[in-house]
């Protein structure tokens, strides 16, 4: 959880206007948006479907990227500078092939991690706005995805 990207957004060495989206499981920050558990019709339901319509997109890329090399399936054994060369590389050469029309690899596993279970629309969830699986309350983040929302989903 405290990774440097983590850090870099906390310590505001992040452009203004930056943000990352997450789950309902993280904590929403005013730089990490999470979707809303107890929407109201109108502004709310508005970003939570364009919420989840870019983290699908996302996901979906990722997918096609792990179908691709299988190396990001799992764990990768290595120091975290050469994990990250290789990611890097691997999302080079998926970009590539993806210009020059290069199909993907036949794959059989439907593994594309597809998480979509907390951005229901309507969410059931009756549990409090301010959980998550970190147990903190960041209001901050609420009043600024508030403000987010009624700025640019009126």
């Amino acid at each position: 959880m405290e990774s440097g990207l983590w850090q870099l957004f906390e310590r505001h060495h992040v452009p203004v206007g930056c943000h990352l989206l997450g789950d309902s499981g993280y904590p929403c920050k005013t730089w990490l948006l999470t979707p809303y558990l107890n929407l109201q019709p109108g502004a709310q339901l508005k970003y939570n479907i364009a919420h989840k319509n870019t983290r699908n997109v996302v996901e979906r890329g990722i997918g096609q990227m792990k179908r691709r090399f299988h190396v990001l399936h799992g764990e990768i054994r290595l120091s975290p500078e050469r994990a990250s060369t290789v990611i890097t590389v691997c999302a080079i050469l998926h970009n590539l092939c993806k210009r020059r029309n290069i199909p993907q690899p036949d794959d059989d596993d439907d593994d594309d991690d597809d998480d979509d279970a907390d951005y229901n629309d309507h969410d059931d969830d009756d549990g409090d706005e301010h959980d998550n699986e970190f147990g903190r309350v960041e209001q901050s983040g609420l009043a600024f995805r508030d403000h987010f929302v009624n700025t640019h989903f009126r």
